[in-house]
């Protein structure tokens, strides 16, 4: 593994696999970061998605259900946070709602935010439409995968959230 790479689980191909909020401490000596990794937020959770990914009818209106109670507990957890390192997929179109609304709100709370620019190994991955579409944030193209850039992050993630 890259020494910069970040640390996950390998990452499932159904939607909404992260329901609940996780929570951690890391901390160097420059900046100390309590890390709550919340479910994904979304403009649409249709459990016709979740069958189009094989699971049967009840399953997939659970996982919906559960999506969707993941998405609240996300929102809740904007009321406790200092910053945001909002991950945006490089390879899809930066102007969604999601990414606007969450933007605007923390624009609005005075909540400083980093965007990682995600995916930056995949030849279709175009950072600077995030960096055009957010110019007054800082964006830093990064994947997740590879461990590209990481150290670039974790300095913006330390000028940012000091």
């Amino acid at each position: 593994m890259p020494k910069n790479k970040l640390h996950s689980t390998n990452p499932s191909t159904n939607p909404s696999t992260n329901p609940n909020a996780k929570s951690g401490r890391k901390g160097r000596a420059k900046l100390k970061l309590d890390v709550v990794d919340t479910p994904g937020l979304a403009t649409k959770i249709d459990f016709h998605d979740f069958l189009a990914y094989g699971l049967r009818e009840e399953e997939a209106k659970q996982r919906a259900k559960e999506a969707t109670e993941g998405v609240i507990e996300a929102i809740k957890w904007l009321d406790d946070i200092d910053g945001v390192i909002l991950l945006m997929d490089a390879t899809q179109d930066p102007y969604t709602q999601t990414n606007v609304v969450i933007i605007g709100n923390m624009e609005a709370r005075g909540i400083p935010v980093v965007i990682a620019a995600n995916k930056i190994d995949l030849s279709s991955a175009a950072p600077q439409k995030i960096k055009k579409a957010f110019p007054q944030h800082f964006v830093i193209p990064i994947s997740a995968l590879t461990g590209e850039n990481m150290p670039e992050f974790y300095a913006a993630m330390v000028r940012r959230f000091r």
